[in-house]
């Protein structure tokens, strides 16, 4: 039940997060060049909980882990919010920043295979943005 509760919670975050993005990005953010898609949005909302059950993580781990992914694409979303200025270059060296903050932070967390684990299945979803936005 509670982690029934917990990911609901966490679902509720990142979509009042997203809701209140889509408003913000019409005046904020160039839609074509956003970092997440919707499509990847509610792909990550399946896939955190997808990927937490296969690795048997506890609740509290997997409560620490959800915060974890979920502040850090909040933070990696708004970089290219119009009001930060960011070049396209300082957007990839930030994410790339929050990116290691975040694998760090889940290292912390994790033992070794489930940290491989998570690594592997997170390069899968960063894949499709770094093709869209023509990162290496």
């Amino acid at each position: 039940m509670k982690i029934c509760l917990t990911f609901c919670l966490a679902i509720s975050v990142l979509s009042s997060s997203v809701a209140l993005a889509q408003t913000d990005n019409k005046e904020n953010v160039d839609p074509k060049s956003t970092l997440f898609t919707s499509k990847e949005r509610d792909s990550m909302q399946v896939w955190f909980y997808n990927r937490a059950t296969a690795m048997g993580l506890s609740n509290e781990i997997r409560d620490e882990y959800y915060n974890i992914i979920l502040y850090h694409s909040y933070k990696m979303k708004g970089l290219e919010k119009k009001d930060k200025g960011y070049t396209p270059e300082e957007i990839r060296t930030k994410f790339d920043g929050l990116l290691q903050k975040q694998h760090k932070e889940i290292k912390a967390i994790l033992d070794d295979k489930e940290y491989t684990y998570y690594l592997n299945t997170y390069e899968k979803l960063l894949k499709s943005i770094f093709e869209r936005k023509g990162w290496e």
